[in-house]
């Protein structure tokens, strides 16, 4: 059944749906449906943050654009983006398959030579679309988000709690010093993913079917691939990922290497920036989730 909102929405796509399924509905957050239509084709009307901007989600639609254009199987836009009370909204293509709950040693290292395979796919397409808009690469500052305020951050964090905001100040330093340390600010960038984790990559009858959720998709290096795909738990798929780069002639260079384990802490750092900007307005922090993450970049507690 779709609720006023959505029913506007599709009216002004044109699109009369059969039945609407609740995918994913978190208030101001990103948000989908899956939309059956009379002739029973499946789509899936996404609900962007709302934060989002035109130029923003044109970078993201023209990196699915391209890969839909190559062949791959993603949730590329189908029709224009339609805009209700201040949110964006969009039909895209349905993904076929699910993610898997659990990997196992085979399973990992499938998904790091279908890694591979996607930033060989994406890689002429840094020159063309550049950075996308509010981003930047993740050696540059504490956070990938332009609209992070990493002092406002930690202002916010220390009237909650002294202990984790110096802890959260001594563990972003460290992590800059360690890729400053090996010159970082030189590694090569090339349009991403952003999120390859096993629960964005759809599998069926063992073969991939498709990939999800390019929302955080932009200019970046590839040791920051592998970082946000968790592959610091998942061995097998660095390892398939540097050997299918190898073997299609785009290795990873020494300094790439080199900037795997920084780039894994520095990564945790930033999740910890983005949840507490999020939180700035209610100073609602979910304290064991930021001691979870300080716990992984290797700064001792204070």
């Amino acid at each position: 059944m779709a609720t006023a909102p959505l029913s506007r929405v599709l009216d002004a796509m044109g699109m009369h749906a059969a039945s609407i399924a609740v995918l994913k509905d978190v208030p101001m957050e990103n948000a989908s449906w899956l939309v059956v239509t009379a002739d029973r084709q499946r789509l899936v009307l996404r609900r962007y943050h709302s934060a989002a901007t035109t130029a923003d989600l044109g970078y993201e639609h023209a990196v699915l654009r391209h890969l839909a254009g190559a062949g791959w199987v993603v949730p590329d836009q189908v029709g224009d983006l339609v805009q209700e009370n201040g949110l964006w909204y969009c039909l895209t293509r349905y993904v076929p398959g699910k993610a898997l709950a659990r990997e196992n040693a085979a399973q990992r290292r499938r998904r790091g030579v279908d890694m591979a395979r996607l930033n060989l796919a994406l890689r002429g397409l840094s020159d063309q679309l550049g950075q996308r808009p509010g981003w930047r690469a993740q050696q540059a500052r504490v956070t990938v988000h332009d609209q992070v305020d990493w002092a406002e951050c930690i202002r916010g964090l220390m009237t909650v709690s002294p202990r984790l905001a110096s802890w959260s100040c001594a563990a972003a330093a460290d992590t800059r010093a360690s890729l400053a340390a090996i010159g970082a600010s030189e590694l090569p960038l090339t349009v991403v993913h952003g999120d390859f984790a096993s629960w964005n990559v759809h599998y069926q009858r063992g073969r991939l079917a498709g990939v999800i959720d390019f929302g955080l998709t932009h200019l970046d290096s590839r040791p920051y691939e592998l970082a946000v795909a968790r592959t610091y738990r998942a061995p097998e798929a660095i390892e398939s990922y540097r050997a299918e780069l190898a073997r299609s002639g785009w290795p990873l260079t020494g300094l790439e290497e080199a900037a795997i384990g920084p780039m894994y802490r520095a990564f945790r750092v930033d999740m910890i920036a983005w949840h507490l900007h999020s939180r700035l307005a209610t100073g609602d922090y979910d304290l064991q989730m930021i001691r979870r993450q300080l716990a992984r970049t290797g700064t001792p507690a204070p």
